[in-house]
């Protein structure tokens, strides 16, 4: 049970009951794929310092990210940003720097909607989410039991957690350059995992989001993981030493994606993924 982040105000218990009534529902187009996520109160800091790029790119982080766990081509996506207050020159750097951003992945802003909304929003605070559509590329192989399971190197915290990262930071428990280091911008892998796809080597993907690293890993498959192999940085063995396992439940922990793969086609993902620093971190069982 997640204690710090639900004293912060995140309740994942409740967000599991949520996920799994919602399952229920969940249905597609035939060869559509589509994702929709936000970065949740990493925005809070982001636009109180004008980071609007780094906006941008945690925005297709989360969505284009997601896209790929699947065998799937990013088409377009859509933005919706709420406001207290409609600032447009800040506004408009977002959208200019969102849509310079996707089509580094041949992803289009196709459009969006803004909204100021006084009465919802306190004052300073903005919102921003965004819908990803994309077209199936091709099959993708079966999970089977001795598969490898391949972690990507994350930037740093991305965009979880967030509502405890700045808890911890206002009470005092996270300095400033560490909170700082936290804002980095999250890694975009969906070139790299386009390569592994187009080239037959990757099963399915597992984008370390929300939950923390083992649910969303197991929401592909049951695994045994090896977290000694992750090489240790100095935020999360800070965040280790303030909440202790816990921290597995919230962050990714180093680790932003995990890629499924046949055990032949290992030493080939290494190499092509190399920029992430990928290891072996576990085995499906």
């Amino acid at each position: 049970m997640s204690l710090m982040y639900k004293n912060s105000g995140v309740n994942l218990e409740e967000a599991r009951l949520l996920n799994t009534d919602a399952t229920a529902f969940a249905a597609g187009a035939h060869g559509i794929i589509a994702a929709c996520d936000g970065i949740g109160s990493k925005i809070i800091p982001l636009y109180e310092r004008g980071l609007y790029n780094t906006i941008a790119i945690d925005l297709i982080a989360a969505n284009l990210n997601d896209l790929a766990t699947t065998n799937s081509k990013a088409l377009i996506l859509v933005d919706y940003i709420s406001v207290h207050k409609l600032d447009s020159r800040a506004i408009s750097q977002i959208i200019t720097e969102l849509s310079a951003g996707l089509a580094k992945y041949d992803c289009v802003l196709a459009g969006g909607e803004t909204s100021e909304l006084p009465h919802i929003l306190k004052e300073g605070t903005i919102d921003i989410c965004g819908f990803a559509v994309g077209k199936e590329a091709g099959t993708a192989g079966k999970v089977c039991t001795g598969d490898a399971v391949i972690a990507l190197k994350s930037s740093g915290i991305h965009a979880n957690g967030f509502t405890l990262i700045r808890d911890l930071y206002a009470k005092g428990h996270l300095s400033a350059s560490e909170f700082d280091n936290c804002l980095e911008p999250a890694y975009v892998y969906y070139n790299v995992l386009r390569s592994l796809w187009d080239k037959g080597l990757m099963k399915s993907g597992a984008n370390i989001t929300g939950g923390g690293i083992e649910e969303n890993i197991r929401r592909v498959a049951p695994v045994r993981l090896d977290f000694d192999k992750i090489p240790p940085r100095p935020i999360y063995q800070k965040l280790y030493a303030l909440m202790g396992d816990e921290m597995y439940e919230v962050f990714n922990c180093g680790v932003g994606f995990c890629v499924f793969a046949s055990p032949e086609n290992v030493s080939e993902i290494l190499e092509i993924a190399s920029e992430f620093e990928p290891f072996v971190f576990g085995e499906v069982l």
